[in-house]
This record gives structure tokens, sequence and C-alpha cells, in this order.
């Protein structure tokens, strides 16, 4: 499963940590590309310090730290999310485990402080907006690249001065369609990395279209890292809302404990 906001299998922009692969000078097709995308190394774990910005159309901005924490336990990667401010949704966590078996959907759970209830999230609603902003459960947890059709649209086109390969996907169902909330995506993968860069993502509801930038590109113990990962949702050509997610700091191959990734930590924040 790839979680690189393909947006249309939008990749994870928790997720957007691509291992430093260089692409030799020859020919993939866009399926290939898409494999080498999702072959990425993120690092056996990951722990990272974020800040979410929510921006709308007036330019009014609210703030939203937490902490992220993942690990790879071969058949299936666990992550949680806990956001430390502000006040109004301190403590809210959320949990996804994602299956390496393709025939498994991904289990997630988001619990909310204030009812002090955990609620799974179903597949249904993984088109919805994470915790008010321009990405969506599916953004956030992955997609499977089977699951859609892909075309190289452009062998050459640079973005922020390095070269990549343009690509497009469609859902192969509409089931998936309605899983993600896109209709078809058009995306810009680097050459040197594999690392997705730039999206614009049609969505079905609203007939929206969105646009996601991976800027501040750089190596961290080895590994890609975007550190800005910015999501804006526009209609009829105008901003509606826009999304800024910032790494501020990321540490990979620590030791986590295994009960931080279970439904019965979210009680307990961190």
């Amino acid at each position: 499963m790839s979680h690189l906001l393909v947006l249309a299998g939008v990749f994870s922009f928790f997720t957007l940590l691509i291992a430093p692969v260089t692409a030799k000078a020859e020919s993939f097709t866009a399926y290939e590309i898409m494999q080498r995308v999702d072959a990425r190394d993120t690092g056996k774990t990951a722990v990272s310090h974020n800040t979410l910005i929510l921006i709308d159309k007036r330019d009014r901005q609210r703030i939203r730290t937490l902490k992220f924490f993942s690990k790879d336990y071969g058949e299936v990667q666990k992550r949680i999310s806990f956001f430390l401010e502000p006040a109004d949704v301190r403590d809210t966590a959320y949990l996804s485990h994602e299956w390496e078996d393709e025939s498994r959907e991904i289990d997630s759970w988001l619990y909310l402080p204030a009812l002090q209830k955990v609620n799974r999230i179903a597949a249904a609603d993984r088109s919805s907006a994470f915790m008010g902003s321009d990405f969506t459960y599916s953004d956030i947890d992955g997609f499977k690249i089977d699951d859609f059709q892909y075309t190289l649209i452009d062998d050459s086109d640079p973005v922020d001065g390095v070269d990549c390969w343009v690509l497009e996907s469609t859902p192969k169902t509409e089931s998936v369609t309605r899983k993600t909330g896109y209709t078809h995506s058009r995306f810009w993968v680097r050459k040197d990395n594999f690392m997705q860069v730039k999206s614009i993502i049609n969505v079905k509801k609203g007939k929206r279209i969105k646009f996601f930038m991976a800027r501040d590109i750089e190596l961290v113990d080895g590994i890609w890292i975007a550190r800005k990962l910015q999501m804006v949702t526009t209609r009829n050509n105008k901003r509606q809302h826009s999304s800024l997610f910032i790494i501020n700091d990321v540490r990979f191959n620590q030791e986590i404990e295994d009960s931080l990734f279970e439904v019965q930590s979210m009680h307990r924040g961190n």
C-alpha cells in the first residue's frame, strides 16, 4: 500500500518519507514508477512533532500541534497521532493499522476526549476531512496502488528545478472513488528519489479541485522527508480553504512500545 497523496490515492502527509533511491536513465511505465514509490523505506519506526495550520478563505488561521508515532511490523504498519494543542483538541487521538494483505481494509479509530469515546472510522467515511483539514482520512492512511489505473502523461516536467514524471490516476471501481472522494488525479514524481511532490486532484463531491505541494525536502537519517505539505481546496478557481502540515522534527528507528498502538492507549494520551 502506498502513502503518497497520489490523491486519487493520496499520499499520506504523515508518510511522505521516501527512500534515497536514484532513478537510472531508463524508461519506466506508469505502474513501474508507482511500484518504486510504494517500495520506499520509511524506517522501522518514526516519531515526529508536527504543526497543522488550517487557513480559511479570509486567511484566518487555526494552529494545532500534534505528535506522531509509527512502527512497521511487516504484516502491518501501525500509526498513532496525539493532538497536543489547542485546548479544544487536546488529547484527541487517531490510530490506524494498515495491513500488508491487499484484501484487508485499513482499521482506524478516532478518540474524542470530550465524549470519552473511541469511534471506528468506517470505509464509507474515509473521504471525510481529517480534523477540519483539507486532508482526508484516505490521504492520511494511504491507498492500494492496484486500486487505480495509471497513465504516464509527461516524461519530463521539473518541479522546483528537479525533473519529474507526470502521471494520472483514476480509480478502477466506484467503490474506490467513494472511499477516496476523488475521481482522478494528476501528480508529479521526482526522478531522483521517486517522491511525489505535486498533485492536482479532482474531488467528486462539490466539483472541487485540490492542489497539493511538498516542499523543504531533505534527507534525515538517510530517509527523504518533506518538511512542509500543503493542500489547497478550490471551487470555481477560488480558494475555499487550505491546510499546511509542518514536520518540525523527526527521528527514525527509535524504540517504541508496542502497547502504544492499541486502542486502549488512545484514552491515556501522550
